[in-house]
């Protein structure tokens, strides 16, 4: 190997720090402010890569996203696409040499603004704890970041991760879908019909009120608490084990199945055991039907 050679080597090698480990030590700073009224808008979408976005309530009618970078270029300023009544703002440009590079976003939403919201991240935390969501449509779509959401109502409400925690508080819909693949949920309470799907994520529901169908493709235990039910439940749990609390005062026809897992009940008087799967009507008016069923696991009902 020549000199000539290894000098253009170190040469390129020092030029990789320049552009990556030097702005290690740079904080971020607010590079860019946008500002929309929202008056005449039905559909709101924010959509980063990276980015951690946090949420805020502002008391005012406008929209405001403040970006904060450790480099300052217009050319790393979202992109904004307004079309009838619509708002779509992602994620601009980056350096090419990006690992000293990064951003953040806050978004000052006005508490009047009640129409449809999208919320989307690959890699970035999604936080909404600082304020609470009256949407009439609430999408929130993320995949190995985190998701906070304390308080939120709609008519129809979606929230999916790949490999990141779901943090929900009260959450309150007509429908409610909550599906995970790796991930794990837990909720302060469910107010609605639920659609719960995952493959390998633990789901622990304190409280839920309502209906539901829940359904763990692979593994990941379920723990779900219902204070009120006013339709059919189903459970499903591949893998693992369900934990089921019902009200007291509930009265349903009740049918449990597994295949290499146990079951038990609190009101075992009101069941029958043939083989594998344990049936029966539990009070003598039962409004709604309880389903559950493992392949490997054990099932716990109480009352």
């Amino acid at each position: 190997m020549t000199k000539r050679t290894i000098t253009l080597g170190m040469a390129f090698i020092l030029s990789l720090f320049a552009f990556t480990g030097c702005s290690n030590s740079k904080s971020s700073q607010m590079a860019n402010e946008l500002r929309f009224s929202l008056k005449e808008i039905s559909s709101l979408t924010i959509s980063y890569d990276e980015e951690r976005i946090t949420f805020f309530e502002n008391d005012g009618d406008d929209l405001v996203i403040k970006e904060y970078m450790t480099e300052n270029k217009s050319s790393y300023y979202a992109n904004v696409t307004e079309r009838n009544e619509s708002i779509h703002i992602s994620e601009g440009g980056k350096p090419f040499f990006k690992g000293g590079f990064s951003r953040y976003i806050e978004v000052y939403l006005p508490k009047s603004y009640h129409e449809n919201l999208t919320v989307t991240s690959t890699n970035g935390d999604i936080d909404f704890s600082d304020m609470s969501i009256d949407s009439s449509m609430l999408r929130i779509d993320n995949s190995s970041g985190n998701v906070t959401l304390d308080n939120a109502v709609g008519s129809d409400i979606y929230i999916s991760s790949t490999s990141g925690t779901l943090d929900l508080g009260n959450i309150q819909a007509n429908q409610i879908r909550l599906e995970t693949t790796s991930g794990s949920i837990s909720c302060t309470e469910l107010n609605g019909n639920v659609t719960y799907t995952s493959t390998s994520g633990n789901a622990d529901i304190k409280s839920a009120i309502g209906s539901g169908s829940y359904r763990a493709n692979s593994s990941g235990n379920l723990n779900v608490v219902y204070s009120e039910v006013n339709g059919d439940l189903s459970f499903f749990n591949k893998n693992d084990s369900i934990t089921l609390t019902l009200p007291e005062n509930l009265e349903f026809e009740f049918q449990a199945l597994t295949k290499n897992g146990s079951i038990s009940t609190n009101f075992q008087q009101d069941v029958t055991i043939n083989g594998r799967t344990t049936s029966g009507v539990v009070g003598n008016n039962p409004t709604v039907t309880v389903k559950v069923e493992t392949n490997n696991g054990d099932i716990e009902v109480t009352q």
